[in-house]
């Protein structure tokens, strides 16, 4: 059986004859409802074809309603923006190289106000991710300082 929509529950419950009659059910009173009121409330998954009440269906409605859990770099964003960096490992380094390649040109010199930029499309600390970016070799800084280039992966 597939779960009803919280939708379709809650245009239900909106009627207040289709709510009185449910809670009549739930506090195991007995049904003094017509076949269309009953219908109506079997048709909700509110209650079971044989007029009892449909039990876990708000956690089941709910589990079903529930966003999915992110995957990979996903699981960094909140709102298109990181938090912070994972501190370490390689999923600090897969964050890394999804950024660079995400965010930064290639074949491309870029001065610093640029990639600062093109950074806080992503997040609030720009300096600590472009000091990550090129420790971690995805971004080289040019000796004097004048510029930054993403590094070409191998």
């Amino acid at each position: 059986m597939t779960v009803p929509s919280w939708q379709k529950i809650l245009s239900t419950l909106a009627g207040g004859r289709s709510r009185e009659l449910y809670a009549g059910a739930v506090l195991g009173q007995p049904l003094d409802a017509t076949p269309k009121e009953l219908q109506r409330l079997v048709d909700a998954g509110l209650l079971t074809p044989e007029h009892a009440v449909a039990e876990g269906l708000f956690k089941e409605v709910l589990a079903a309603a529930a966003p999915a859990t992110p995957k990979g770099v996903d699981r960094f964003f909140r709102n298109g923006r990181i938090d912070g960096l994972p501190r370490a490992g390689q999923d600090r380094t897969d964050l890394l190289a999804h950024l660079a390649g995400r965010l930064l040109p290639a074949d491309e010199e870029l001065g610093e106000p640029e990639v600062n930029r093109l950074l806080a499309t992503v997040t609030s600390d720009i300096p600590t991710l472009r000091r990550a970016l090129v420790d971690h070799g995805f971004l080289e800084r040019n000796p004097d300082g004048s510029g930054y280039r993403r590094v070409a992966s191998s």
